[in-house]
């Protein structure tokens, strides 16, 4: 320590040894370093005691206000002592709040990638794993024709209702706007800013809008919405459990994954539409890294 220093820190003697100026200062520096160590362990157990009791999770608005609600029902009493913290955002917010340690766990959907530089920029430091499919379907009220109609309706004749639609930049939005790409719509367009309000607007009216299935499972079951048969493939809309490579999963965190995958997306209630193209919704198990 003297020749790395470059110190003279104790005085030898035959009848022993004593510190020097020098040294006693060093010896207070290392008193003061040796506790800040030890609040800093004693800080760390009592965070991660804290860290323990608590889940941080993001989604989606649809996935948070729909599905998060579920899920965490179906954990029962293993949340009871847990503090548990949902924040919801677009999917580029929802992989910074990853990225940064915000949040332990983010449900995102497959239909918003477009401008996500985040996720693209940072792949390598993003686990992703499937949960379900979210299918895509045409709702209406129960004023509307189309809601005892028994046969598909066309695209045509999607394109040329009177059409509630999500903001654009949303991807409820980006499919609507894909699947009528080829038709010119010729009835009103509406634009609102969630799924909520969509839903009133069709309920009370003689509207239409494309909602994902899980949104609307309380509303179809009890007769206030419809889905209606299209003749064009409706797709499920992939939602995707993802977390920090680095910090894994906490216990509390990957419980509730394997919640969501054995409890996927909520049916649709038993007034549904007739199945005519589309994919049913499926659980898958794989871990992957986000592309």
């Amino acid at each position: 320590m003297e020749r790395r220093l470059g110190l003279r820190l104790l005085e030898r003697s035959p009848a022993g040894s004593t510190l020097t100026t020098e040294g006693e200062v060093l010896a207070r520096y290392a008193r003061n370093v040796i506790r800040a160590a030890d609040e800093l362990l004693e800080f760390g157990s009592r965070m991660g005691s804290t860290e323990a009791r608590r889940l941080r999770i993001a989604g989606s608005p649809a996935i948070s206000e729909h599905l998060i609600p579920d899920w965490l029902n179906h954990a029962g009493s293993t949340t009871d002592d847990v503090l548990v913290e949902v924040r919801t955002g677009n999917l580029e917010t929802l992989h910074r709040l990853v990225l940064e340690s915000r949040v332990d766990l983010a449900f995102v959907d497959g239909w918003c990638g477009t401008g996500d530089r985040t996720g693209a920029a940072h792949h390598d430091e993003l686990v992703t794993r499937d949960i379900c499919d979210d299918r895509l379907a045409v709702v209406v009220g129960p004023r509307h024709p189309w809601a005892d109609r028994r046969t598909p309706v066309t695209v045509a004749e999607l394109a040329g209702a009177p059409l509630v639609l999500r903001e654009r930049g949303s991807g409820l939005r980006a499919f609507t706007d894909e699947l009528l790409a080829s038709h010119r719509p010729a009835g009103g367009q509406v634009e609102l800013p969630s799924s909520s309000a969509l839903k009133l607007a069709v309920a009370t009216s003689r509207r239409v809008t494309v909602l994902n299935v899980s949104t609307v499972r309380t509303e179809i079951a009890d007769g206030r919405l419809h889905l209606v048969a299209v003749d064009h493939e409706m797709p499920g809309r992939p939602i995707r459990a993802t977390w920090n490579r680095q910090r894994g999963l906490t216990g509390h965190a990957e419980a509730l994954v394997e919640i969501a995958a054995a409890k996927g997306s909520p049916p649709p209630g038993p007034h549904d539409a007739p199945e005519t193209g589309g994919t049913p919704g499926r659980d898958h198990a794989g871990h992957r890294a986000i592309a």
